[in-house]
């Protein structure tokens, strides 16, 4: 029987563990007689990675500068939305299948496709590295 637990909780549970791991090299004295760098980068009671680091952010719109727009781009951004799309679609119809729903409909598959053309705007509009889509 296969632990639905780890599958989803996969990021941050191999989180936990690497860092509970850098506890216990930090307290065993692993990194004692290594160069300061080391020991800034490795231990976790002097990294200061977790009480320097912001909990809560809130994006702001360009927040890393103007867009910039170069004709190379736009074939792969029209594929990467061509796939974002399919993928999407074939998700809302997995999940009305699997839900027992009734099929459905083109124009409710075409808002669909809209909003999650709104939702990549958007995304590009606070600097997301990955867009918009949906998966189960």
């Amino acid at each position: 029987m296969k632990s639905r637990g780890l599958h989803r909780l996969g990021v941050i549970a191999s989180t936990a563990i690497v860092w509970t791991f850098a506890e216990i090299l930090t307290a065993a004295g692993a990194y004692n007689k290594r160069s300061q760098r080391v020991q800034l980068s490795c231990r976790s009671d002097r990294s200061g990675l977790i009480s320097a680091s912001p909990w809560i952010r809130v994006p702001r719109p360009f927040q890393w500068g103007r867009p910039s727009f170069h004709v190379s781009s736009i074939f792969p951004a029209i594929a990467a939305s061509l796939v974002a799309t399919v993928e999407s679609t074939g998700m809302f119809i997995a999940a009305a299948r699997l839900g027992s729903a009734t099929p459905i409909p083109p124009s409710v598959l075409g808002r669909g496709v809209g909003w999650l053309g709104i939702g990549t705007l958007m995304d590009a509009f606070f600097g997301a590295a990955t867009g918009s889509t949906a998966s189960v």
